[in-house]
């Protein structure tokens, strides 16, 4: 069982990066082709160029939050980080198109697990801002959200505790209901529900889903992420009733948004079966856990999606109550 940190996107098959980013529209873009000529001369020119950098800084950061992007993290990696060097090299660190890139790099890395990688991105920006860390910046409350999460994610609860507070802090004093606010929520309620901080962690989902359903709308796929996140702490409370509406409700997002064959669709699934056996619906528990388990075969060139498949073909009695959903949860981060 797992708590989201990161949003999903809708699938779309990643045809080309580079076509967001190049300045041509007329010249035909080979698939699957994240650097290519137009781009290279973008690059060159934006190394030489600030106002060529910052247009350049932003368009990647458009590109970031596409689907294109987000169903190949590697390569969107790989041109953020380029674009990112040749930026602070012409605009320097302290641009705010420049923090702004290297926190949503950071965000890319932390979602495929490459968390010292991440680390250091988010470090990088605040160490750009040292002489105004205590300002209130946007970026700076980014970065600290960010830095959060990797230090959760590396156990070190403590230092992750204070940076995600002050991200929570600076975030609602400027932007109060806010996507941004929402994600720090989500992030503050992982590091809670990973302590075993059960009642902490649903303020926070709790928060997250208000602040998402206000702004993004009740059927965007962060909000489902909300609502997953939430029934997950409430099963761990016992309160199986209410987590399984909230995990029917992101089930029926998910699969609607992301597609019925999508990876978090199994997430959801899963969460779902456990809650249906331990109410008594067996035949509901078994349906969902059958579809999860096909899912996540199918999804089985990675490492931790096989290893669930089996986990879910070869169920073993578990523990009750909380203990059952931290240990499950601890195996997924």
């Amino acid at each position: 069982m797992t708590i989201d940190t990161i949003t999903e996107m809708p699938h779309s098959t990643p045809d080309d990066l580079a076509g967001a980013v190049a300045p041509s529209d007329d010249e035909v873009q080979p698939q699957n082709t994240v650097i290519c000529a137009p781009l290279e001369t973008l690059l060159a020119q934006a190394a030489e160029s600030p106002t060529v950098a910052e247009n350049l800084a932003y368009r990647c950061l458009r590109l970031a939050d596409t689907p294109q992007a987000q169903a190949a993290p590697d390569a969107t990696i790989a041109l953020l980080m380029r674009v990112a060097d040749i930026c602070a090299g012409t605009l320097s660190e302290a641009h705010p198109g420049v923090g702004a890139l290297r926190c949503s790099l950071g965000d890319l890395l932390l979602a495929t697990r490459q968390i010292e990688a991440a680390r250091q991105q988010y470090e990088m920006v605040l160490a750009a801002h040292r002489s105004n860390v205590f300002s209130d910046s946007a970026i700076i409350a980014c970065a600290l959200s960010g830095l959060g999460d990797a230090l959760r994610a590396e156990r070190k609860y403590t230092a992750a505790l204070m940076c995600l507070q002050r991200a929570l802090r600076r975030q609602s004093e400027l932007h109060g209901a806010h996507p941004a606010t929402a994600q720090t929520h989500t992030r503050l309620g992982a590091l809670w529900f990973e302590q075993g901080r059960y009642t902490q962690a649903r303020f926070h989902f709790q928060e997250a889903l208000a602040i998402r359903e206000a702004t993004l709308g009740t059927r965007d796929p962060a909000t489902a992420q909300s609502l997953h996140n939430l029934g997950v702490t409430l099963a761990a409370l016992g309160d199986l009733r209410s987590a399984r509406v909230c995990l029917a409700q992101a089930l029926a997002i998910r699969e609607d948004r992301l597609g019925r064959a999508h990876l978090a669709t199994a997430h959801s699934l899963e969460a779902l079966s456990r809650v249906l056996a331990d109410l008594g619906d067996d035949e509901s528990a078994q349906y969902c856990r059958e579809r999860a388990a096909a899912l996540y075969r199918a999804q089985g060139g990675d490492r931790r999606t096989r290893g669930a498949a089996e986990a879910m073909v070869e169920r073993q009695p578990q523990q009750r109550g909380g203990a059952r959903w931290m240990n499950r949860f601890r195996r997924n981060v």
